[in-house]
Parts: C-alpha cells; sequence; structure tokens
C-alpha cells in the first residue's frame, strides 16, 4: 500500500481492500486509519445491520440487539482487518469482505447469548494508563505474535530518545493518549480519571502536559528526520 498525507486521499474512491490496509496501519498512520475506517463503516454499514438483523431474529433479539451487534463487529474489525483477498473464491472484493464479516458479525451475536452483551464485560477494566513503550506495544498491537510485536517496538523505540528531557508524567500522559485517543474522540473516561488519580493532576493540566509533550517529540522527530 502507498501511503500518501491524508489530504490527497480520496478514500470513498479506493478499493475496500486497500481501506482495511489503512486500518490495519492504525499505528503508523492513524489519521488515514481513521479515515479509512469511517469509510469502511459508511460503505457496509446497511448490508452488515440488515445481516445482523435476520440473524438475530433467530435468537429472538430485537433491531436494537442488532445495532448492537454490528457495532461490535465493526469494532472488532478496526482492532483485526485480517481480509484476505487471495482466500476468496468470488470477484467482487466488496462482496468477499461482506462473506468475510459475516461470520465476525454472527460471532458477536453468540457472545451476546451467553453474556447479554457483544462487548468485552472487562473492557473498562483493561483500560490501563501506558506508562513504557512495552505496554503501548501491547495496547495498539493487532498481533499475538511475539515477532509481530517486536517489529513493531523496533518502529517505535525511537520514541525512547525523544523522551529525554521530559518528565515521567509527561511520558506517561504521551503513552496514554497514544494508546488510546482517535481522531474526534477524547479518550476513554476511565482512563482519562486513572491519569488524574495516578498522577495527582487536574484535567486542564494534562492537556498542557499532553500538548507540551506532543510538542517535544514532534520536534525531536522532525531534527531526526533532518539528520538523515
Amino acid at each position: 500500500m502507498e501511503t500518501k498525507p491524508n489530504d490527497t486521499i480520496d478514500f470513498k474512491e479506493i478499493c475496500s481492500s486497500e481501506l482495511l490496509d489503512y486500518i490495519s496501519f492504525k499505528s503508523e498512520y492513524p489519521k488515514e486509519a481513521e479515515l479509512a475506517f469511517a469509510e469502511f463503516c459508511r460503505r457496509f454499514e446497511k448490508d452488515l445491520l440488515q445481516k445482523a438483523e435476520i440473524y438475530c431474529l433467530r435468537f429472538g433479539y430485537n433491531e436494537i440487539i442488532a445495532l448492537d451487534v454490528a457495532t461490535c463487529a465493526f469494532a472488532r474489525i478496526w482492532k483485526y482487518p485480517t481480509f484476505d483477498a487471495a482466500k476468496s473464491k468470488h470477484k467482487s472484493i466488496d462482496k468477499a469482505i461482506l462473506l468475510w464479516m459475516y461470520p465476525i458479525m454472527y460471532t458477536q451475536i453468540l457472545k451476546f447469548e451467553h453474556a447479554a452483551t457483544c462487548a468485552d464485560p472487562n473492557e473498562e477494566e483493561a483500560l490501563e494508563i501506558i506508562t513504557n513503550l512495552d505496554s503501548l506495544v501491547d495496547k495498539i498491537s493487532d498481533s499475538d505474535q511475539i515477532e509481530d510485536k517486536k517489529n513493531l517496538k523496533r518502529n517505535l523505540q525511537i520514541l525512547e530518545s525523544a523522551f529525554v528531557g521530559l518528565t515521567e508524567k509527561h511520558k506517561i500522559i504521551y503513552l496514554t493518549y497514544k494508546a488510546y485517543e482517535r481522531v474526534g474522540k477524547n479518550i476513554p473516561r476511565a482512563v482519562s480519571k486513572k491519569l488524574q488519580e495516578t498522577l495527582d493532576l487536574v484535567p486542564v493540566t494534562i492537556r498542557i502536559y499532553k500538548r507540551d509533550a506532543n510538542k517535544h517529540v514532534d520536534n525531536y522527530l522532525r531534527e531526526n528526520n533532518a539528520r538523515k
């Protein structure tokens, strides 16, 4: 996949499988991934919701639960955009993607049947603040493979040098926001609360620390690139 600045990409015009490629690079290109995911959801939400409603009827569930199930399916796809066109025999990429998505969505219905929710009941408890690079890699990695995580950590290793000159609080705030922040959205409220309690800072101060840390890291990365 050839990546470009997001202001030159018309995501409405690119192939659906390429949207998934952009999503899979969310750690390297978060803005592009968010825009690609938004277009992916827009492109497939109607078909996936219709199928969710059909499946849910078989379980005696209503349209509201079908919407929750479809939302959980998209959340799963955001985390694991593992579609492989080479494994599909369907000529239409969009149809092939839908056929790949249906089992994912069906799994969410089965989760609902057993837990009365398709969301992870331990999700909020897992929303910990991020204090080091290893924790960031674990949080943003889409793979459970050790080698994949090692490669991601190598790509992010430059951050350790970029952090020189920052306080520990700046570092924690920077890493935590990198792990949870999404374009146009705040970090989860539970994470924000943990930052305030752990660092003994009020929200406005956390925002200032975040701004200063981002500026410090961005300046370092810019100067480092200029030296190459």
